[in-house]
């Protein structure tokens, strides 16, 4: 029996970031570009059309040719295909992107498309983490980077996972899924992983429920994959924890089977991955009474009670210490509260202005930094070039009224001399900034004082 979706449901979850994105080849492109919307056939016409060849499908390109010999790979080299262009992507795709509420996106497209989509939506240096299964530098980093977490806390960087590998124009020598036995290699290689115990970044991505839009994966494919992702039809009890399929086409058979296999294990499917990613960005963004979660939405982006500056290198600790203190305070932390379009330093502005405290996150990477604002902030003529944190410091100590806490992390000494560069910036004197406030989080208590801080400021 097909399960229904239950979009409310869906909706609270999302918002408690229990859901991963998995974003396949049918959904990604504009229509207006591809009218299926699939980035396969448009680089088929493509081939077809500078090689006066007559390929049926995509992956006919790829059979029995090594890569120096692969008409895409050619192609693109000649620039007359463009993999990594933002313009290209689906405009319902960027806005469902640009809502933020996906933080852990997995794609099955080896293109650079879905990417550079995600660069326009989070364009920070390092706010975006970048996965390829292929690439076990990346990956040990971002498992390094979820066992950092405490087990309490939900790992909420940006990131994106190239679960077929990626074409990489700069080193071709990567790996990526092209043809049949590729996939049945790449299944191999996640097998691997699932025997593992403790690899982290499946345990992680099991953690979440899967919202997969225009995955077109041919029954077997697609049953293996979900299996490893999921773990649980093995085990004979399995009723749907609200995973959920969109499938784009019925018409063929192996789709109509695959159907019939998500129907038996109770995970939810539409028909138009289009049609549903329109349903869930009204969903979220309308503003009439007719869209129920606007509220929380609307709460979520409040400027109010804390707000958190940070350096983009340290977006990691900063979206940590956001989970921590969400559930009990107002927190405000760009990576989270900024939506795609956003005016971001009237945000900004707005934001620390409607703030009584302002937690400026200190790090080594800021330490380094000093020196050069010293010069730049003792300029008396000219535009003066200092990153977008000191002007929020700035901001924080011109409005008069906000309560600075310094927080010291992953080395930072606030007793070195550096500090005091620190100190005469914000004017430490005037803002509020006492022995108690200097807060090292590394420290056995230090998340404690910085909770006895906060109680006692927001009183």
């Amino acid at each position: 029996m097909r399960r229904e979706f239950e979009i409310e449901e869906f909706a609270k979850d999302v918002l408690q970031d229990k859901y991963a994105l998995i974003v396949g080849n049918e959904i990604l492109l504009d229509t207006k570009i591809e009218p299926s919307g699939d980035i396969h056939s448009y680089y088929l016409k493509i081939v077809n059309k500078f090689t006066e060849s007559n390929y049926t499908n995509y992956h006919e390109i790829a059979l029995g040719k090594q890569e120096a010999d692969n008409p895409v790979r050619e192609l693109i080299n000649a620039g007359k295909i463009v993999y990594d262009d933002a313009g290209l992507v689906s405009p319902q795709l960027l806005s469902l992107l640009s809502t933020k509420l996906f933080t852990t996106i997995l794609t099955t497209t080896t293109d650079g498309l879905l990417e550079a989509a995600m660069k326009k939506v989070w364009p920070k240096e390092g706010e975006l983490r970048i996965v390829n299964i292929y690439d076990n530098d990346s990956m040990e980093k971002f498992r390094n980077a979820i066992k950092a977490c405490r087990k309490d806390e939900r790992y909420c960087q940006p990131t994106l996972i190239y679960v077929f590998g990626k074409m990489h124009k700069i080193n071709w020598s990567l790996p990526y899924v092209r043809t049949e036995p590729d996939a049945i290699s790449l299944i191999e290689k996640w097998i691997r992983m699932d025997v593992q115990s403790d690899d982290g970044m499946l345990e992680f991505i099991k953690s979440k429920r899967l919202l997969a839009l225009g995955c077109k994966f041919d029954n077997w494919y697609f049953r293996f994959f979900w299996y490893i992702l999921t773990g649980e039809i093995d085990r004979g009890n399995y009723k749907g924890s609200g995973e959920v399929a969109f499938v784009l086409d019925a018409k063929e058979k192996s789709e109509m089977r695959l159907q019939q296999f998500l129907d038996r294990m109770s995970i939810c499917r539409e028909d138009s991955a289009t049609l549903l990613i329109e349903k869930i960005i009204d969903l979220f963004t309308k503003e009439t009474n007719e869209a129920p979660f606007r509220h929380l939405i609307n709460r979520k982006r409040q400027s109010g009670g804390v707000f958190i500056s940070y350096n983009s290198k340290d977006a990691l600790p900063a979206c940590q210490l956001f989970m921590q203190l969400q559930d009990k305070y107002s927190v405000w932390l760009d990576n989270v509260r900024l939506y795609g379009g956003d005016n971001y330093e009237n945000e900004i502005e707005k934001a620390i202005c409607k703030s009584k405290i302002v937690i400026t996150l200190l790090s080594p990477n800021i330490a380094t930094t000093y020196p050069n604002v010293k010069k730049e902030l003792e300029k008396e003529d000219g535009e003066k070039n200092i990153p977008f944190y000191i002007k929020e410091w700035l901001m924080a100590k011109q409005m008069g009224d906000k309560i600075i806490i310094p927080l010291a992390i992953n080395g930072y000494d606030l007793r070195a001399d550096y500090h005091k560069i620190y100190e005469s910036i914000v004017d430490a004197t005037n803002s509020g900034i006492n022995a108690d406030d200097k807060i090292n989080l590394m420290e056995t208590n230090g998340f404690n004082k910085l909770l006895i801080s906060l109680d006692k400021h927001l009183q």
